[in-house]
């Protein structure tokens, strides 16, 4: 879920919103036509004013490149918000990476701002588990990162995270329980929500087989979808099967090479899609993957991917182990396999292909019930809210 998805819905609240954030260069690593660095900026988008720092742009797999988007972004972004912004009753810190939160912690230092922590990915644990260091790395690095999260944590007014897992994991690193609250991510609902396959986007890709398996979102490291490809592999005499990976990241290259190598024609990429179009790529799927790889930190991970496939009624296999595969259960939304089971990956797609349409869509409908019961932007915003109110009010009383 975006910054922008959670201003939005914070302002349509009634609340006044400000939000400090880089200039917009996700996922490419390149910052977006239309904007060009400089030392500020200042927008208004939608009501929400929207202060804009410079960082150093890098989504590659050099951890130099990477600590340094990092950390500029939490240098130019604390001088910004306490220079730039007016008067704030509290901020919410929108974490990952966790270096968003310096800001906060300085506005609560020079101005008793108190700030909620609203933690979409655990840090370090996400760093470690990433593959982004080297193995000689890692002591030093994650030492220095929990401390850090534990400032972060011990010094917010409430911790809002995405899963119960994650919840469990703050209070092992001896926070209290009662100042962590379970708010699951939401998606924009303008554009994730049930719609007709794209055209436009079937003139770029050509002609589909009778089944289509989707993956479209990140291509990194942490999805596996290596999985998938290996799957593809088991599945190649299948002609009725097609697979269509949609989007980019480091890891597309490779992924790229791995088809190549093992010939297969099955598998199609297409590149990231406008946000817009998301409803109609997605129709395109008959059925939609959502991996991770199999670490002890992913099974307490709610992959955003789950909610925005679920808001658009699209059935789902699900690979990854934990809160995920939980929530595919309990909702009826699809299947569950065992992350890095090509195995298992592909005999879940032979048993979706095998359902007639209906029973497919069946599986959507029912994601999609169990999205606007759980997940809906009405639940997640509701819940924010009343946390950020409720610190300002602490704050006030200081």
């Amino acid at each position: 879920m975006t910054s922008g998805t959670i201003a939005r819905a914070l302002r349509a609240r009634g609340n006044d919103v400000q939000v400090v954030t880089g200039f917009p260069n996700y996922p490419d690593g390149r910052v977006y036509p239309g904007f060009r660095q400089r030392p500020y900026q200042r927008d208004l988008l939608q009501g929400v004013t929207v202060h804009r720092a410079p960082l150093y742009v890098s989504h590659d797999a050099d951890p130099r490149r990477r600590a340094a988007n990092y950390l500029s972004f939490a240098i130019s972004a604390n001088v910004i918000a306490v220079t730039r912004q007016s008067r704030v009753d509290a901020t919410l810190v929108h974490s990952t990476p966790a270096t968003v939160a310096v800001p906060a912690m300085a506005m609560r230092l020079l101005r008793r701002t108190p700030y909620v922590v609203y933690v979409q990915d655990l840090w370090p644990d996400t760093v470690m588990a990433s593959g982004l260091l080297a193995e000689g790395a890692h002591r030093g690095v994650e030492r220095v990162l929990n401390r850090f999260c534990d400032g972060v944590y011990q010094h917010a007014q409430s911790i809002a995270v995405t899963s119960p897992g994650m919840a469990d994991i703050i209070v092992r690193r001896g926070i209290s329980a009662k100042k962590i609250f379970v708010v699951p991510d939401w998606v924009d609902e303008r554009h994730f929500h049930p719609a007709s396959p794209s055209r436009d986007v079937l003139n770029d890709i050509g002609k589909l087989s009778p089944f289509t398996v989707m993956y479209a979102g990140a291509m990194g490291e942490v999805q596996a979808l290596e999985t998938l490809i290996d799957a593809a592999s088991i599945l190649r005499d299948r002609h009725d099967i097609d697979f269509l990976l949609v989007g980019g990241g480091i890891a597309e290259s490779s992924l790229r090479g791995r088809v190549e190598r093992a010939g297969l024609r099955s598998v199609r990429f297409l590149a990231h899609q406008p946000v817009e179009r998301m409803a109609e790529v997605l129709a395109l799927g008959d059925v939609q993957i959502v991996s991770l790889r199999d670490k002890p930190i992913f099974r307490t991970t709610l992959p955003s991917k789950l909610q925005a496939t679920m808001a658009a009624g699209r059935p789902i296999i699900c690979a990854v182990a934990g809160d995920a595969a939980q929530v595919i259960r309990e909702s009826g939304a699809g299947l569950a396999t065992a992350p890095g089971s090509a195995a298992e990956l592909a005999s879940a797609i032979l048993q979706m292909a095998a359902l007639a349409p209906e029973d497919r869509q069946a599986l959507g409908d029912a994601g999609h019930r169990y999205y606007a019961e759980e997940f809906s932007e009405e639940h997640g915003a509701r819940a924010l809210d009343d946390l950020l109110h409720a610190a300002a009010e602490w704050g006030g009383l200081r």
